[in-house]
């Protein structure tokens, strides 16, 4: 049959518009297929349980690691050059989490112009007192980068949080609110209140919408999990930049 440059150029968008409606189906079942209807939870920024820049009083099951990276954009971290890190993390009772991180550090050391040769070591920990009951939130306190060898404290902070999710016909909001103090002069948050907010909707538990204040600005963003163990998130840093990272996670032993 002899077709037109019309006709050849209706069939070209159609089989694009299949392509696409094919790939958006892919990813739909990848994100919110039953056997991926698992939430997210994490503190992306270090590698800990928690919303974007914020902690929250969430806790992982007894024995899940996490292992993962993270882009941290300039404006988004108090170097001056856009980095990143890797972290593990660890929950080791039902009450306790650790995190180790590296952040990449640009310098002179042994090098006429600035290099990515070092690197900035710190942990975290957090112990929740109170588990979340029906009526009443989770309760949790923490640290991050208590101490110090060499260097600066980049991420040290003490923070005490209270989490309480509430399920709206499967559909599932968590709120948080915290206070966190002892931050010092290099760390990109302030001593001061944080609150967060995230939903998941029914029909894809493992996708997450947030929004949250961190002490010194509005954060939007958006994390999903896929195949149980593998996680992405995107948000924004008080509408300046673009941040984001992926992690792996499993559970070692219940």
């Amino acid at each position: 049959m002899w077709r037109t440059p019309y006709m050849e150029k209706r069939m070209h968008i159609k089989k694009l518009r299949k392509g696409c409606l094919l790939r958006a189906g892919i990813l739909a079942t990848l994100l919110c297929g039953p056997g991926f209807a698992t939430e997210a939870k994490a503190q992306f920024n270090l590698g800990m349980t928690g919303r974007l820049m914020a902690p929250t009083a969430e806790m992982n099951e007894t024995g899940t690691f996490m292992i993962g990276g993270n882009f941290m954009p300039e404006k988004g971290n108090p170097f001056g050059y856009h980095t990143g890190n890797y972290f593990v993390d660890f929950t080791l009772f039902s009450f306790l989490e650790l995190a180790y991180r590296e952040t990449l550090l640009k310098t002179t050391y042994m090098t006429s112009k600035p290099k990515f040769n070092q690197q900035d070591r710190s942990f975290s920990l957090k112990v929740r007192v109170l588990k979340e009951g029906k009526y009443r939130p989770a309760l949790s306190i923490g640290a991050h980068d208590p101490y110090k060898n060499l260097g600066n404290n980049y991420y040290r902070g003490i923070y005490g949080v209270a989490t309480k999710h509430l399920d709206l016909k499967g559909n599932v909001l968590m709120l948080t609110v915290g206070y966190l103090g002892w931050t010092g002069d290099r760390n990109v948050l302030q001593d001061g209140v944080f609150g967060s907010v995230s939903f998941s909707p029914v029909w894809c538990r493992n996708l997450s919408v947030m929004a949250e204040y961190d002490t010194h600005q509005v954060n939007l963003g958006l994390s999903a999990k896929l195949w149980k163990h593998l996680s992405l998130n995107a948000f924004t840093e008080g509408f300046d930049c673009i941040a984001g990272g992926v992690r792996y996670e499993c559970t070692l032993w219940h």
